[in-house]
């Protein structure tokens, strides 16, 4: 009904879903966005926490996906984080959540 949703989440270092795969969903969820840049020591985090203007999606999907989804009547959401934010680890180096805390009014 109108009250319900069916939500898939969306890996965006795997392929993309296909039309067929995602037709049965309200919501598509894209994880992740992120305010670094990938080091195989320590991420380079942006100290202003800024997202990149353009998240990749599905492995490099093309730049139509998500207008694709959105036209076929698809809510999508972009998730803000994932495991080289830092944190998720003991022992882990990378520390860029330290520069988004506070920020949240301009990351939504």
């Amino acid at each position: 009904g109108e009250d319900s949703r069916l939500i898939a989440y969306v890996a965006n270092w795997q392929t993309c879903p296909s039309a067929q795969q995602v037709s049965a969903y309200s919501h598509l969820v894209i994880a992740f966005a992120v305010s670094y840049s990938y080091s195989s020591w320590k991420n380079n985090c942006n100290t202003q926490c800024a997202i990149a203007p353009s998240v990749p999606i599905c492995n490099g999907a093309g730049a139509n996906t998500v207008g694709d989804w959105q036209a076929a009547g698809k809510k999508v959401i972009l998730s803000f984080g994932g495991a080289g934010m830092g944190g998720s680890w003991s022992g882990d180096q990378n520390n860029c959540w330290d520069y988004c805390f506070g920020k949240e009014d301009i990351l939504s």
